[in-house]
């Protein structure tokens, strides 16, 4: 194949990412960015560019198709459209690069899988730490059994998110759609979403595949005015037995992380990202640096251009990314409905024209999770916080598998 042909759908937002990988040119990869396709690009910050290299900008992949083909899509629209853009171009011939999560629901996902595996092409999801060389090494590993068995996988992230956030677009943290389709946007199934489902894919038995979860408990909570969660507090149990604990949370007034403590038999893997590392600490002493996860971001890009031209398989297929929205799933059935944090610890804090909603003592608490790996109920210091049920995920095939609760504002 001389020349892959990319066409990129969803333009501004994360589609920015994107677009300045592509328009800034691998030339060795040999491709060529043929058609934009978004209704109303008005959040791309390379729409001039794109109109000086004369690379039309179709409203929708039906005027698209009509017109032209690609060998490959990337899909950077909302969480609810993955599924239905990634049908149609898998039924229009091309290949499907498509942004996390693979899609809201099991049932979601098993027929975008069911969809790849009727075509003769491939789908990838855009998790880029699942392409970075440091997670690579780390994996191939776990996989050896140089670290020995997973013990526990622990993680915070907890990234301040203002109200401009949360009024970007009209699903931001919505449990669906305006259409009616499930979205269930969430910090755990968006912003921080690479990370817990890292826990998964590290302690997976192939290179593009997961681990996967067999229950969750779940705390979730909200501060802000929205539908769905801006905290979280999840545990896991993997086939296997390994538990994984990830926290993560938007009310906060601090950036702290992604933090990660990953105990094996043999070692303790760590990561903050203020030191930007990948660090394995052994029992007998020995240390070994696998790199910065975040270094070369556009990864997926290039090996997606070369799938295509080689058939090699992506570092994360369909397949490895389910374990993620299963545990999504089970998360939010795990509670019900979501818990509002009590009116007396909510603060604002204003940011120029913009303002913060943050939780007096949030922080606190779940950087002391952390430590101890545990969840805010747990912990004895948190009076506000609600244990979740423990939800079986073996042989959890569609959500919700019991009938939520309305969401309360």
């Amino acid at each position: 194949m001389e020349e892959v042909t990319v066409a990129m759908v969803a333009l501004g937002g994360y589609g920015n990412f994107y677009l300045q990988r592509l328009l800034g040119g691998e030339a060795a990869y040999r491709y060529r960015l043929v058609a934009g396709i978004d209704p109303n690009p008005v959040g791309c910050r390379y729409l001039d560019e794109l109109q000086a290299r004369s690379i039309p900008i179709f409203p929708d992949l039906d005027h698209f198709y009509a017109e032209q083909s690609a060998d490959l899509v990337i899909i950077a629209a909302p969480i609810h459209l993955h599924k239905p853009f990634t049908l149609k171009a898998l039924a229009h011939g091309s290949n499907v690069l498509c942004e996390k999560p693979v899609a809201p629901t099991v049932q979601d996902v098993r027929e975008m899988a069911e969809a790849e595996a009727a075509s003769d092409r491939f789908v990838g999801i855009g998790y880029q730490w699942s392409y970075a060389e440091a997670i690579q090494a780390l994996k191939r590993d776990v996989i050896a059994g140089v670290l020995g068995s997973a013990v526990r996988l622990t993680t915070k992230v907890l990234w301040p998110r203002p109200l401009s956030y949360y009024r970007r677009n009209n699903w931001a943290a919505r449990i669906k759609a305006s259409d009616g389709s499930w979205l269930l946007d969430s910090p755990a199934n968006n912003a921080t979403a690479h990370y817990l489902h890292n826990c998964f894919y590290v302690l997976g038995e192939s290179r593009a595949t997961s681990a996967r979860p067999v229950d969750v408990q779940a705390e979730l909570y909200r501060a802000n005015d929205i539908e769905n969660y801006d905290t979280a507090a999840i545990r896991c149990h993997v086939e296997g037995g390994a538990e994984i604990v990830f926290l993560t949370a938007h009310p906060v007034d601090q950036n702290i992380g992604p933090t990660l403590r990953y105990e094996f038999e043999q070692a303790v893997v760590s990561f903050d990202a203020a030191e930007g590392a990948l660090v394995a600490e052994f029992r007998d002493g020995r240390v070994k640096d696998y790199g910065n996860p975040f270094a070369d971001e556009g990864r997926k890009i290039w090996e997606a251009i070369d799938a295509v031209r080689t058939g090699a398989p992506m570092a994360c297929s369909i397949a490895g990314a389910t374990s993620h929205t299963l545990a999504i799933n089970g998360a939010q059935e795990s509670v019900g409905e979501i818990m509002a944090f009590p009116v007396e610890l909510i603060r604002r804090q204003a940011l120029g024209e913009d303002t913060l909603t943050y939780v007096e003592g949030l922080l606190e608490t779940l950087k002391a999770c952390y430590d101890a790996a545990v969840l805010p109920a747990e912990l004895g210091t948190a009076p506000w916080a609600r244990a979740g049920e423990v939800v079986d995920l073996r042989g959890y095939d569609r959500y919700p598998r019991r009938q939520n609760s309305p969401p309360k504002r």
